[in-house]
C-alpha cells in the first residue's frame, strides 16, 4: 500500500471516525444550539465518510467495517424507532404516543427481526469481498447474547421494583424465549452461509467477552467503593459543637414562644 493510500485510509476512515465521537459528543453535551448543530453535521459526514469507504477505501481492509455499517444501517434504524414508539406509547406521565404509533412500533421491531434473520438464515448475509463479513460474524452472536441477557436482568428488575408492569414483564419474557431459541438454532443448525460450528464459535467468544466486560466492571465499582471507603477513614472526625449555654437555650425560647407561642421563657 502506498503512502497516499495510507493517508487516504486516515483521512477517509479514522479521521471520520474520530469527527463521528467528537460531533456526538458536541452535539449531546454542548448548551449552545449553534455547536450543537455543527456537532450532528460533523458526526453526520463522518458517518457518510465511512459508510462510502467500501467504493472510497476498497484497497483497505477498513472498508469492511464501513460494508458492514451500511448492512445493519437499514434493520437497526428500524429496531431503534420501534423500539421508540412501543416504549413511549406505554406508561409515560408526558408525550404519549398514541395506540397507532404503538402497532407501528411492533410492526418495525418485527421487520427488522426479520431483516436480521435473513442476514443469518437466508442469502441476505452481509458479504465483503467474496467472503462473509467478519464484523457480521462477531456482530450477530453478540446481538443474541446481549439481548437474551439483558431481557432477562430488566425483566427481574421490573418484577421486582415494578408496579402493575405486568405488560412489561410479559413483553421481556417474549423477547428472552425468541432470541433464546434464536440462539439454540443458530448452535444447531446451518444456515446457507454460517454453520453451527462457526456460530458456536463465535458465541462462546461473545460470551467470554461479555462476561469479562461485566468481571471488569464489578471490580471498577468494587475499586471505586474502595478507595471511597479508604478515604473517609483517613478523614479527621468532624469538630463537636460545645452544649448551648444557658443564655442560648433562654434566647432559643424566646424566638420559639415569639413563633409558636404558649412557651415561656421558664420552659
Amino acid at each position: 500500500m502506498a503512502m497516499d493510500e495510507y493517508l487516504q485510509a486516515f483521512l477517509l476512515f479514522w479521521l471520520a471516525g474520530l469527527a463521528v465521537i467528537v460531533g456526538l459528543m458536541l452535539g449531546f453535551f454542548s448548551k449552545q444550539s449553534a455547536i450543537r448543530r455543527f456537532g450532528m453535521v460533523l458526526m453526520v459526514l463522518g458517518t457518510l465518510s465511512i459508510l462510502a469507504t467500501p467504493w472510497t477505501l476498497s484497497f483497505s481492509p477498513s472498508s469492511a467495517f464501513g460494508h458492514f455499517l451500511g448492512s445493519i444501517l437499514g434493520p437497526s434504524v428500524l429496531l431503534g424507532v420501534g423500539i421508540y414508539n412501543i416504549a413511549f406509547s406505554g406508561h409515560v406521565p408526558v408525550g404519549r404516543l398514541t395506540e397507532g404509533d404503538r402497532r407501528a412500533g411492533f410492526g418495525m421491531v418485527l421487520i427488522a427481526v426479520l431483516w436480521f434473520e435473513g442476514m443469518h438464515w437466508w442469502v441476505l448475509t452481509p458479504t465483503y469481498p467474496d467472503e462473509i463479513n467478519r464484523y457480521w460474524l462477531i456482530f450477530w452472536p453478540t446481538l443474541l447474547l446481549v439481548t437474551a441477557s439483558g431481557s432477562f436482568v430488566v425483566r427481574y428488575i421490573v418484577k421486582t421494583v415494578g408496579d402493575e408492569r405486568n405488560q412489561e414483564q410479559r413483553l421481556l419474557l417474549t423477547l428472552f424465549a425468541l432470541t433464546a431459541l434464536l440462539v439454540v438454532l443458530g448452535l444447531m443448525r446451518n444456515g446457507p452461509n454460517v454453520d453451527a460450528t462457526q456460530f458456536a464459535q463465535e458465541f462462546w467468544l461473545a460470551g467470554a467477552d461479555v462476561f469479562g466486560l461485566m468481571v471488569g466492571a464489578a471490580f471498577a465499582i468494587l475499586l471505586f467503593a474502595l478507595v471511597l471507603t479508604i478515604y473517609e477513614s483517613q478523614q479527621p472526625l468532624p469538630k463537636q459543637l460545645d452544649p448551648p449555654t444557658t443564655q442560648q437555650l433562654q434566647e432559643a425560647a424566646k424566638h420559639i414562644a415569639k413563633h409558636v407561642g404558649g412557651v415561656s421563657e421558664d420552659e
